[in-house]
């Protein structure tokens, strides 16, 4: 380096040139590698909280909604056969007083493709007529029956030409189990609160969404049915539900809506109008 005032010379200026790029380039690597870290410590926080959020989602909502008991309590008010049967529009037939089901014998039942659907329970000479809906809370056909054809049920059921049985089962898929815990929501309206059936089943299809159990709550109060968050939140009659299930998969019935009148099967595709199908069975099941 140059002192006392004397000019560097040529070899001392590319020196200290040299040296003040080297510190500019030790300088930017420096601050590359800061911000290279910076971004990894970003990423890594971004994935650890992508996967504890996966996590709690798991654990926290799709695992205790996909889960149910193999054994449960029967709802009163309900049957055999995973139904609840409507005689009024605001009245169901209280067919048990208790007991329980037991999944496990079902759990891998399956129908034979292409076999006629041959639910149990039906009386083939029920008088006054009976009608078994199988529908599932997510199926838009189900909803388009129920919103088209709800109104001609209830004029039947006030009339007494029929009764009305609905049985709940689960065919369209969803992450949080949804048909499961509607059904199960419906069957703790039919135990607790049975005048409010009808209208809460004509709510779900209504407003046709996937609910979580809070709002499956709500909506049962709305209609009639409050303080069932328990029942609902604890899945009291899910294994009822899965037991419905079962024995629709064991039916050979395959898809919803599948209407029966006194045995006979309502094709929607085949048999067009489900009134001016249903009307002359019910007349000549009357007589």
């Amino acid at each position: 380096m140059a002192t006392n005032g004397t000019r560097p010379t040529k070899a001392e200026r590319l020196d200290a040139a040299r040296d003040k790029a080297r510190a500019a380039r030790e300088a930017e690597e420096r601050r590359q590698q800061r911000s290279l870290w910076t971004k990894i410590g970003i990423i890594a926080l971004v994935v650890l909280l992508v996967v504890a959020g996966g996590f709690w989602y798991y654990f926290g909502v799709v695992k205790p909604n996909n889960t149910a008991a193999d054994q449960g309590p029967i709802p009163t008010n309900a049957n055999a056969y995973g139904g609840v049967t409507l005689n009024s529009p605001t009245s169901v037939v209280p067919t048990t007083t208790g007991g329980t089901v037991d999944v496990t014998p079902l759990k891998d039942v399956k129908g034979t493709p292409g076999a006629t659907p041959s639910p149990e329970g039906v009386n083939k000479t029920a008088k006054p007529a009976q009608i078994i809906v199988f529908a599932d809370a997510l199926c838009p056909h189900c909803a388009e029956f129920e919103n088209t054809y709800g109104p001609q049920l209830e004029k039947w059921l006030g009339d007494k030409q029929v009764t009305v049985e609905y049985r709940m089962v689960s065919v369209i898929s969803s992450s949080t189990n949804y048909p499961a815990r509607a059904a199960n929501a419906l069957y703790c309206v039919a135990d607790a609160k049975p005048e409010a059936f009808q209208s809460t089943v004509k709510a779900i299809f209504a407003d046709q969404k996937e609910r979580n159990n809070a709002s499956l709550a709500q909506l049962a109060s709305d209609n009639g049915a409050p303080g069932l968050e328990g029942c609902i939140d604890n899945g009291t009659f899910r294994p009822y539900a899965a037991y419905s299930q079962g024995l629709f998969n064991k039916a050979s019935i395959g898809g919803t809506p599948s209407v029966f009148i006194n045995g006979e099967y309502w094709d929607m595709q085949a048999n067009g109008d489900f009134t001016a199908w249903a009307e002359p069975l019910i007349a000549a099941a009357n007589k």
